[in-house]
């Protein structure tokens, strides 16, 4: 199913720039590998991850000898295979999926929900990806969170963030695993706006004091910020044994 217009002018170009911003960037790289180890770790023996971009999720997570990451877009792959070798790449799209049934024991997925204009689909096929007893763990941005309110109000690529929420979630993937696990984290990332390299000032995260400020504001927001309003959502579900499917 091809993408809409609007998401592959938004996403279909590899974007070099980003994925150096969240691999190697002053404060945001450290954050993005705790928020991705936080949600997947740990891993499985075969790992899957689904909508996978330029490979910035499983670089954060070690690179994985054997893992596969899936994209539509085919720039993208093509970068992610020089940036980590030792994983594989395919292009398709995740409601196909060109494997046999019951390939992965592990399936990852992160911000790719909102962009599905049929997630209930996609739910269906990576249910037939994964292993009795296998796990999928979702990662998704959280609506009630003002920063990401803004976001998806703001650029119409992102504006099915607008359904993002845990009961939305957690219903999608019920349909065919069992939740074990719904949990909050990140509850304001300002450090996504402050550093951005086009929106923000990426230069003051290697100061002191910007990284410093930054760092002081976001704890405090754990405190202040109710966790229903925490910026992502990490659902943990494992497929039914063999003899209930």
């Amino acid at each position: 199913m091809p993408p809409s217009t609007h998401l592959a002018q938004a996403f279909e170009a590899a974007d070099p720039d980003h994925f150096a911003w969240q691999t190697e960037g002053a404060y945001i790289a450290e954050r993005e590998r705790e928020l991705c180890r936080a949600a997947f770790l740990p891993l499985g023996s075969s790992v899957l991850d689904l909508g996978c971009g330029e490979g910035a999720t499983l670089h954060h997570l070690g690179a994985p000898d054997g893992a596969v990451g899936v994209d539509l877009f085919p720039s993208k792959i093509e970068f992610a295979r020089q940036r980590l070798p030792g994983c594989r790449f395919v292009v398709a799209s995740v409601c196909e999926l060109p494997f046999e049934s019951q390939s992965f024991d592990h399936l990852v997925v992160r911000d790719l929900i909102h962009h599905l204009d049929e997630p209930e689909r996609f739910i269906e096929e990576c249910a037939r990806m994964v292993i009795p007893g296998g796990r999928i763990d979702i990662l998704e941005p959280c609506r009630n969170n003002p920063l990401i309110f803004l976001h998806a109000i703001t650029n119409r690529a992102e504006r099915g963030e607008l359904r993002s929420t845990a009961r939305f979630l957690e219903g999608l993937v019920k349909r065919r695993f069992r939740v074990v696990s719904t949990q909050r984290l990140q509850p304001l990332p300002i450090h996504r706006l402050v550093f951005h390299p086009k929106l923000g000032l990426p230069a003051l995260a290697r100061t002191p004091i910007g990284a410093r400020s930054v760092e002081i504001v976001e704890n405090l927001a754990q405190y202040l910020m109710p966790r229903s309003a925490w910026a992502y959502i990490h659902v943990r579900a494992v497929a039914p044994s063999s003899d209930t499917r």
